[in-house]
């Protein structure tokens, strides 16, 4: 009986100790071995679609998103020094709940954070309110809480730092068709208002135009100034600054003359960076990061990760500081964040191409050479991942295998 016990306080703490190894990264760093590297958790009590957001602001990097407390929506934060950690100032929230916060750095050099607040009431769906709300820091501490609108129900937001970009239903329905598309200033006065029944979010925007999804996950340019509607066949797409990205079909484009086929990943998208480009990109499973320094992609690190994530990321000091949504528990949509630092190559081929997949990855740079519409295609045909010899034994199954391997010698 004791055996027993003790083989199965053994097999206990064998598959905790697998199972901890669920999200790993692996690099190789200037051609030496590789590496695991741990994850830090942000937290493991977020919610599919509620959002969180990151960025770098006076040599620190901000993380905030949303937890379920109580049954009740929670915005928290961290601040990160370097890989110091600490607590995040919040604002002086004031509402029965709040959501999908969103950092935004305008213009003038301000930190702004945007989320949607649900105020003090009784509610059921058809009267419920959700407020656009919005705080800045000042000397580290998060001013007034500010009412950008003050009925209705704020569904997506985003800013260029300019203007806040608004979707927005004067009742919340759950057909979406009634929804507007607001252009506002940053202090809640609207400047265009278009009514574009079926927008179910905004992904992105710049100077005057949004991004937006609709009801049948079909993207489009929207011009705000004169309401037209552009449809993109596009997985994800985006600003970067002023430049256009979009992934479809395998290939990221950036700005319409710079593409990178990525054939074993669903999505993906760019960072400016070191006159290049940090491309995030991701499938069930896998989360990689590359780096294109104006001739070749140049593979940094893989991490394992759940089967559904969505992942954002910002660089500072020469780190990447890259965060994911990982669902957990698809009925109830728990799920946890991590984010990982990662230092980025400082020379060009400081880190060989390597990398833990089984898929060769077809990178084509198209680069412009003139201010003409002639381009110089160049094909990278060193940056190929090395193939495995064997496929990699799932977790569960060691776990099995060394469970009875404990079994047999106690007894």
């Amino acid at each position: 009986m004791k055996n027993k016990v003790k083989a199965i306080v053994i097999f206990f703490i064998l598959s905790l100790i697998m199972l901890s190894t669920k999200i790993m990264a692996q690099t190789n760093l200037n051609g030496q071995q590789y590496t695991n590297t741990s994850i830090i958790i942000i937290t493991n009590n977020s919610r599919f679609g509620y959002g969180f957001s990151i960025t770098g602001y006076n040599g620190l990097v901000y993380i905030y998103y949303t937890e379920l407390q109580s049954s009740i929506a929670t915005i928290n934060g961290l601040v990160f020094n370097g890989t110091e950690e600490m607590n995040a100032p919040l604002p002086n929230f004031n509402d029965l709940g709040e959501g999908s916060p969103l950092l935004v750095e305008l213009n003038n050099g301000s930190l702004m954070l945007l989320w949607g607040g649900v105020p003090m009431g009784n509610y059921s769906l058809n009267n419920l309110t959700i407020l656009l709300q919005a705080s800045i820091l000042n000397n580290n501490v998060w001013g007034p809480v500010i009412n950008l609108t003050n009925n209705g129900d704020a569904l997506s937001y985003y800013s260029d730092g300019n203007y806040i970009y608004l979707v927005y239903e004067p009742t919340l329905s759950l057909t979406y068709n009634n929804t507007i598309l607001e252009e506002l200033t940053l202090s809640g006065n609207v400047v265009k208002s278009l009514n574009i029944p079926g927008i179910v979010g905004i992904v992105s925007a710049n100077n005057g135009y949004a991004i937006v999804q609709f009801v049948n996950s079909t993207y489009a340019l929207i011009n705000i100034n004169n309401g037209s509607i552009e449809f993109v066949n596009a997985t994800i797409i985006g600003f970067i600054g002023n430049s256009l990205y979009q992934f479809y079909n395998g290939v990221l484009t950036i700005n319409q003359n710079l593409t990178f086929n990525l054939p074993i990943y669903e999505s993906a998208f760019p960072i400016s960076w070191n006159n290049g480009y940090v491309i995030i990109a991701w499938r069930p499973g896998l989360l990689s990061v590359y780096y294109w320094n104006g001739t070749e992609l140049q593979p940094i690190v893989n991490y394992t990760v759940q089967f559904t994530i969505i992942p954002r990321a910002t660089i500072l000091n020469n780190n990447l500081y890259l965060a994911w949504f990982g669902l957990n528990n698809i009925s109830t949509g728990q799920g946890s964040i991590y984010m990982a630092i990662t230092p980025l190559p400082y020379q060009i081929n400081q880190y060989n191409n390597i990398t833990t997949t089984n898929s060769t990855i077809n990178n084509t740079s198209t680069i412009s050479t003139s201010n003409t519409s002639s381009y110089n295609s160049i094909q990278n045909t060193n940056t190929t991942s090395n193939k495995s010899s064997s496929t990699p034994i799932p977790i569960w199954v060691i776990i099995i295998v060394v469970g009875v391997v404990v079994f047999i010698i106690l007894y």
